[in-house]
């Protein structure tokens, strides 16, 4: 059993953006430097974000317009990796779409068997990892100051909503041309890059928002592509979460649930059980605050790996017997959560593409449901009163397609819910789909069972052939090993000998001073 930081690091792995290297600053001085022109391929020593490890590659700088649309647009530098395969002679090379937006896209460490029959490429992310970052420090402000502290008040909503609107302002006002930093642009970047590159077919290999990319890269150039494989997918509209789907999923938990011997003890409904607590909880904990819109958002993304699922089941059951103290730790361990994401990407692209399928505050908060959308209700309400440009209308929309494709998802993914298979079924004529039975997002799909994903994406690249027979149906933990009520209550413990301790310091000191000589 992993430890508990481990599994609180996993929960929330969409909101927290680790620091590290990247591989050299895209170039300031684009003098003489024309669209599509890229720099000679140096070694280098490359760190994958969020990595800590050093990886032998070639970087350069792709020179592309700030705006693919415009013939007068400014200039602006991405950073381009290529981590060479191992053989001499390696077959179509893959291009490597990190989820998001808001996460550099120099992300990646790939395995050794992928290297050996191809090179990797990762094109930096346009508002992330170039010459121009849309950084919002006033939407990370307020993130910082109402995460756990009164998540969706009204007030905490119009600092977020008025920061929001400040960050556009000041990006606009700074001579950023936002109309370009869209997954339009991200496409030609990487068009731009494969030419530059004189790679004739490619693979995409894509996780989560880099589905999005990867299927609007296919209708827009066909023809350049050998294989696409979309780990979590995303389908137009899905940066809206859909609280629906979160219901039968949650569901699909309860019956999880029922077949297992402690949870089944605790609970005849285990969706049953989060709905009432979500209507029921105390706003304290002894002297510890709740605030249940954290708790919310917390548990949305903890839902996110199978392996962390059982700390806010467990905090949930926990609540329904009358111990509230799990939901105090995580109402505290939120406000040191706060989301690092690069703000002014995740509004603009997010927005950009789907801000018309957003329907309201009441389509995404808790309502009548058992969660509600938590991270919709979080965002979308501040971004929906935004003037933004939306993508092309082609970059809105599902379109057929017959390139070759392997999407691969988690039937318990709360991220990327699977009902987007449904929708993109009929309109993709030589793609392949894999439902992974009880696994969650893309983390659980690459690692829980790592010999059978090697061997189907392995097998993917190599032949076109699907091959899962390796993977097994995952079974949840529901027990975790130190649930969270167990930290809040050993964190009151500590807090209380510390009391004690100060307490008998300050005597002892008392003393002293009373039976000092004068």
């Amino acid at each position: 059993m992993k430890n508990i930081s481990t599994l609180l690091l996993m929960g929330v792995t969409i909101l927290v953006n680790a620091c590290s290297t990247k591989p050299g600053p895209a170039i300031a001085d684009l003098s003489g430097a024309m669209a599509g022109d890229l720099s000679e391929m140096l070694p280098c020593k490359f760190t994958p974000e969020g990595d800590n490890v050093e990886v032998d590659a070639l970087c350069g700088t792709l020179t592309v317009p700030e705006n693919w649309k415009d013939e007068n647009s400014p200039l602006i530098s991405l950073p381009v990796v290529k981590i060479p395969s191992t053989t001499a002679n390696p077959v179509e090379p893959i291009f490597y779409l990190k989820g998001g937006p808001g996460f550099s896209n120099l992300a990646w460490n790939p395995p050794a068997w992928i290297l050996e029959n191809h090179d990797v490429i990762m094109v930096g992310y346009r508002g992330v990892d170039g010459s121009v970052a849309l950084d919002c420090p006033e939407v990370d402000a307020v993130a910082r100051r109402t995460f756990g502290n009164d998540l969706f008040s009204e007030d905490a909503k119009k600092q977020f909503a008025k920061a929001v609107q400040q960050c556009i302002t000041h990006l606009t006002d700074s001579g950023i041309d936002l109309s370009g930093y869209t997954v339009s642009g991200v496409i030609e970047d990487i068009e731009a890059a494969r030419i530059a590159l004189g790679y004739e077919k490619i693979n995409l290999y894509s996780r989560s928002y880099g589905t999005r990319i990867a299927q609007l890269y296919a209708h827009r150039h066909p023809n350049t592509l050998h294989r696409i494989v979309m780990i979590g997918l995303n389908t137009p509209g899905r940066f809206i979460y859909n609280r629906d789907d979160f219901d039968l999923m949650l569901r699909e938990l309860s019956e999880l649930c029922a077949a297992d011997l402690d949870c089944s003890q605790r609970t005849d409904d285990l969706a049953q059980t989060i709905y009432d607590v979500n209507r029921s909880a105390p706003k304290h904990w002894l002297f510890m605050p709740i605030d249940l819109a954290s708790v919310r958002v917390g548990t949305h993304s903890m839902l996110y790996s199978t392996s962390s699922m059982s700390l806010p089941i467990d905090m949930y059951l926990s609540a329904s017997e009358g111990d509230y103290s799990g939901m105090a730790f995580l109402s505290l361990f939120m406000r040191f959560q706060a989301p690092n994401f690069v703000w002014g990407d995740v509004i603009y692209k997010g927005a950009s593409l789907d801000l018309e399928y957003y329907k309201g505050e009441d389509s995404v908060n808790l309502g009548d449901t058992v969660m509600g959308a938590p991270m919709a209700e979080y965002l979308w309400p501040a971004v929906s009163n935004l003037t933004i440009v939306l993508d092309d209308p082609d970059m809105r929309v599902l379109h057929e397609s017959n390139v070759d494709m392997l999407i691969v998802n988690g039937s318990l993914d709360f991220s990327t819910p699977p009902t987007a298979i449904e929708e993109a079924k009929p309109y993709w004529h030589s793609a392949k789909f894999v439902l992974l039975k009880n696994f969650g997002h893309v983390s659980d799909v690459e690692n829980l069972q790592p010999e059978a994903f090697r061997r189907l994406i392995k097998t993917y690249y190599e032949t076109g052939d699907v091959d899962a027979s390796m993977y097994e149906n995952n079974n949840i933990p529901f027990t975790p090993g130190l649930t969270l009520s167990i930290l809040g209550k050993l964190l009151v413990g500590a807090l209380m000998l510390l009391l004690i301790a100060s307490v008998g310091l300050i005597k002892k000191l008392y003393f002293f001073i009373m039976n000092s000589p004068q």
